[in-house]
C-alpha cells in the first residue's frame, strides 16, 4: 500500500509541476492585462511583481526565480526597465522570454521621457507629455530584499544624475504597443499551442477591438477636459495623455515615503499657482497628510491615479478595464 501512495505521490507532484510550468508570467500587472487577453482559454497568467511593488527597484527573492524557470513565457520589458531581472533572465531559453525593447515593429511608436536633474526636480518645466521613469521613487515599497538575484544598478538611476531624453518604457499606457505586444504573445502561444491556434487569433482580434471601441469612447469622455491644466507626482502616463490631448503642466518628484520639507512644498504651491492647475494626482501610495496639506496651501483639487490597476483582476476585458480606470481618475477631478 505504502508503494502505491508513493506512486500516486509521484504522479501527483509531476501533474502540479507540469501545471506549474503551463503560464505566462509578466513582470507587471499592466502587462498581464495583455497577456490574460490573448492565452483566455489557452494558458493561465500570473503577474510577478506584488502588489505595491515597482519595477524600479525591486528585489527578486528565490520564489520569484523559481517561478521565472517553471513558466512557458516570461514578460517584460528589458533591463532599462526591470534591471533586477537581467541576471535571471539570462538564465532562461530564449523562447521562453518575450523582451518588449527587442520587439519588431514598436521604434516608431515609443516615446521619449525626460530625466530629472541631480536635485530631483522636474516642476513647472515638463509641457510636452514627455516621461521620466524614477528610480525607487513612485511606485510604492520595493520587494523583500534577496541579496542572490538582484543587479544593484536601479532601473534608471541615471536619470537622477543628469537631464535628456531616454526612452519611455511606460510602454503599457501606450494602446498601439499593447496591440503589438498582443500580437507577439499570440505568435508565441500558437507555436506552444498549434491545436488552440483559432481561439489564440480569436482572442486577439476580440482584444484589438476592445481597445478601438474603448478608445472611441474615452475620445468622447475626455475631450471636454483636454484644456485643463495639471500636475503628477510619477510621470509614468505619457502615452495616454498624447493619445488623448491631455493638458499636464508638470510634474514633481517626491518619495511619497518621506514628507517633503517645507521648502518643497512652497516651491509646488508657486508652481500650482503660476500656471492655475485646476488638479494635482498623487499615486495611491502618497499618503492623506501629503496630499492634504498640499491641498490646504493651494486649494487645488486632489485626483489618485493607480498606474498598475492593482484593483483590476486579469481577465479577458481588464486592459479595457484599465484604460477605462485610467480616464475616469482624469475626467473626475478635472470636470467642474
Amino acid at each position: 500500500m505504502k508503494i502505491i501512495n508513493k506512486s500516486l505521490a509521484g504522479v501527483l507532484l509531476t501533474t502540479i509541476a507540469y501545471t506549474a510550468q503551463a503560464e505566462i508570467v509578466t513582470t507587471v500587472k499592466p502587462l498581464g492585462f495583455i497577456a490574460a487577453a490573448v492565452a483566455d482559454g489557452v494558458t493561465p497568467t500570473s503577474v510577478l511583481l506584488p502588489t505595491g511593488a515597482s519595477p524600479h527597484d525591486y528585489n527578486m527573492r528565490p520564489s520569484d526565480l523559481q517561478r521565472l524557470q517553471q513558466a512557458e513565457l516570461v514578460v517584460w520589458v528589458g533591463q532599462d526597465l526591470e534591471t533586477f531581472l537581467s541576471k535571471s533572465i539570462s538564465r532562461l531559453e530564449p523562447k521562453k522570454v518575450l523582451q518588449i525593447e527587442k520587439m519588431d515593429g514598436i521604434q516608431q511608436l515609443l516615446g521619449e521621457a525626460l530625466h530629472v536633474h541631480a536635485d530631483g526636480d522636474d516642476h513647472g518645466h515638463d509641457h510636452h507629455g514627455h516621461d521620466h521613469d524614477h528610480a525607487h521613487d513612485h511606485d510604492g515599497p520595493p520587494g523583500q530584499q534577496d541579496e542572490h538575484d538582484h543587479d544593484h544598478d536601479h532601473a534608471d538611476g541615471h536619470a537622477h544624475e543628469h537631464g535628456g531624453l531616454q526612452t519611455d518604457w511606460h510602454v503599457w499606457f501606450s494602446s498601439d504597443i499593447s496591440e503589438k505586444i498582443a500580437e507577439q504573445i499570440a505568435a508565441r502561444l500558437s507555436q506552444n499551442y498549434p491545436a488552440k491556434t483559432d481561439l489564440i487569433q480569436q482572442n486577439l482580434a476580440e482584444f484589438k477591438q476592445g481597445i478601438s471601441t474603448k478608445q472611441q469612447q474615452l475620445k468622447k469622455q475626455l475631450d471636454p477636459i483636454k484644456s485643463k491644466g495639471y500636475y503628477v507626482f510619477h510621470d509614468a502616463y505619457g502615452y495616454f495623455e498624447r493619445q488623448y490631448g491631455l493638458n499636464r503642466l508638470g510634474s514633481f518628484t517626491i518619495n511619497p515615503t518621506v514628507a517633503p520639507g517645507a521648502k518643497k512644498l512652497n516651491e509646488i504651491k508657486a508652481d500650482i499657482e503660476a500656471h492655475k492647475a485646476q488638479c494635482l494626482f498623487a499615486e495611491p501610495q502618497f499618503t492623506p497628510r501629503l496630499l492634504e496639506t498640499l491641498h490646504k496651501k493651494t486649494g487645488i483639487k486632489l485626483g489618485v491615479i493607480d498606474p498598475m490597476g492593482e484593483k483590476i483582476a486579469l481577465s479577458k476585458t481588464a486592459y479595457s478595464d484599465y484604460l477605462q480606470s485610467l480616464a475616469d481618475s482624469f475626467s473626475q477631478c478635472l470636470a467642474k
